[in-house]
This record gives structure tokens, sequence and C-alpha cells, in this order.
């Protein structure tokens, strides 16, 4: 059986290689061959990733910023098996930043995959409590809501299209960013507000079952989550998995954080938005999407079950992780 190409924008980053092994350690994984797309596929992440996957993964050089070098990643490979499938995911821009280029990566890829006929394209995108507040959101989430309304425009054209749309990761709270992270959400968020959790592993598991039945899921959003808790119970399960209390930084520098940092206050506010959406009703589509990515991946992991998989061991997180420093959170500046 010819194998079928799936191009994974985006390889080297913690999506991308939860799609690959998913995919390796999957119980058919002879169906598939992954075009990992990397900016240097000579960079040491590119070449950890090769190394690990050697019979599943070619590295593919390319600049999602140019169309043409986009072009040439779809060309290059019409004379063999061509690309099959597209795992759509684009690196956050940074806290508060501008994301023009973000949407144009998306658009781009998109566009790309219409035009050379992909049999399924998967964008991951972020789940916002529904839809209803889409015309009020900025940066970063503006532009995935507008990557995918032009996916969907693009599925009117013939795209086979499915988006998901990931909670917040569990993985956030691992080093001294997911400190900071905890403490914030301790000090700023009610003591009742709950947020939607979703282990990266989890996300890959989604995206591979989307792909060994594309049909199934073709024009279809999926809320990929593992459970909706407050924090006080997500420091509950940790402590009930590790013996230990999930790290934080203490409440007066978590205070003086929310104080300076305007991009902070919204991520809290925007939060505490979700949790509204979901309690009053305005997002009732969203129970159905979740349950869609869960029939899915049956398996999604809740923060406890992640926690026990991480042994309580806090690992490092690697440099430049989501684009954030302590000195952007303190300060707001880019």
């Amino acid at each position: 059986m010819s194998k079928k190409n799936i191009l994974v924008t985006g390889a080297t980053g913690h999506q991308g290689r939860a799609l690959i092994r998913a995919l390796q350690n999957s119980t058919d994984p002879q169906n598939f061959h992954v075009l990992a797309l990397t900016r240097k596929a000579d960079s040491p992440a590119a070449q950890r990733l090769a190394a690990a996957h050697t019979d599943l993964v070619t590295l593919v050089q390319g600049d999602l910023d140019s169309p043409e070098a986009v072009r040439k990643v779809f060309d290059d490979t019409k004379s063999g098996r061509g690309i099959w499938g597209v795992f759509c995911v684009l690196a956050f821009p940074g806290l508060g930043a501008n994301a023009d280029g973000e949407e144009k990566q998306g658009k781009t890829v998109a566009d790309m995959a219409l035009e050379y006929g992909v049999s399924a394209f998967v964008y991951s995108s972020a789940e916002r409590g529904g839809e209803y507040y889409d015309d009020h959101i900025q940066l970063d989430g503006r532009a995935k809501v507008m990557i995918e309304r032009h996916v969907r425009g693009l599925g009117d054209k013939g795209l086979p299209w499915t988006i998901l749309r990931p909670g917040f990761f569990m993985e956030i709270y691992e080093g001294l960013l997911g400190a900071i992270t905890v403490g914030v959400l301790k000090t700023g968020l009610k003591p009742t507000t709950t947020n939607r959790m979703v282990a990266v592993e989890d996300i890959g598991q989604v995206a591979a079952a989307v792909f060994r039945d594309p049909s199934k899921y073709t024009s279809q959003i999926l809320i990929v989550s593992g459970e909706v808790t407050t924090i006080a119970q997500q420091e509950e399960s940790y402590k009930q998995a590790t013996g230990k209390r999930l790290p934080s930084i203490p409440g007066l520098l978590a205070r003086a954080l929310i104080m300076l940092n305007s991009h902070t206050k919204e991520l809290l506010a925007d939060l505490e938005r979700k949790h509204d959406a979901r309690e009053t009703g305005k997002c009732p589509e969203v129970a159905e999407q979740t349950a869609a990515a869960k029939e899915a991946h049956p398996g999604m992991r809740t923060l406890h079950a992640w926690a026990q998989e991480q042994g309580g061991q806090s690992a490092a997180q690697e440099q430049n992780w989501n684009q954030v420093s302590l000195l952007r959170l303190l300060t707001g500046r880019q």
C-alpha cells in the first residue's frame, strides 16, 4: 500500500511532535509518512525529530512567511505521492504581539492545500468558548478566527477541512513559566472560575484519528479537552497524583505582575468570559464539539492523569517555548 504523505507545519513544536508520536505508536502506522516542515532542517530540534522517527519522518525545509517557499514544498512532492494531508499548527507570535504574520501563514497553507487537492486539512486553532465573541477578539485570537473563517470558506470550494480547538495546555504548568501561570490564575481568577484544559499528547491523538478517517470529521470542529475545572480543583488533583503542591509564585508577585501587564489582565478576563459563556449557555455547540473529540480519542487525560505521567517532576521548558519570558510578563514589552 502506498503511504499517504502528511505535511506537518510546526513539526518540531509540541503539537507537531505529538501527532508524529501518535502516528508512530498507532496499530497501523504504515499508512502514513510525515513531511516535517521546518525553517532549518539542520537545526538540533529538527535533527532530533528525524533521528527519533527515522521510518516515519522526512524533514522538509521551508518558510511559511514565503508563499513561494510553501508552493515549492507542494511542487517537490508532485512527482511522487504528492501531499495527501496537512496538519497546520502555527507558532504563537508572543504575548501581546501583532499576529498578522500568523494569519497570513495560515491562509497561505490553506490556499495551497486547496490548490493541490489535499484529502484532509486539519487546522489546530484554540478553544474560545464558542463563536459568539469572535468579532471582539484581538491579536493572536483574532488571527485564529480569521484563519478559521478562511478555511471554512475554502470548504465551499472543495477543501476537506477539520478544525481542532484545544483548551489550555497542561504543559504550561511546567517549569518557571508554570509557577508564574499558577500564581497568576490563583490570584487573578474568581475561585469558582473554571478553565478547559488539555494535554498536548491528546491533541496529537485526536489529529491522528481525523487523518485515519477524514470523511467522518470533514467540515467539523472538535474541541479537544480533558476536563473543565477550577484552579483549586487542579491543585488538589496535582497533589493527589504527585504528593506535591502545584508550583506557584507568591501571591504578592502575581498581583504585581497582573497590575503591571495589561496582556495578563486580558488573559484573565478572557478566561472569565469563557467560564461565563459555559455557565450561561452562550455556546451550546461546545458540548457536541467536545463530545466529538472525545469520541475520536476516548482516552483524553485529566490533569490528575497528566501529572501522574509527569511523576511530579516539572520538566524544563524548551527555550522560547511560547515566546514568553519573565521580563515580558512583568513589563508587557515585546
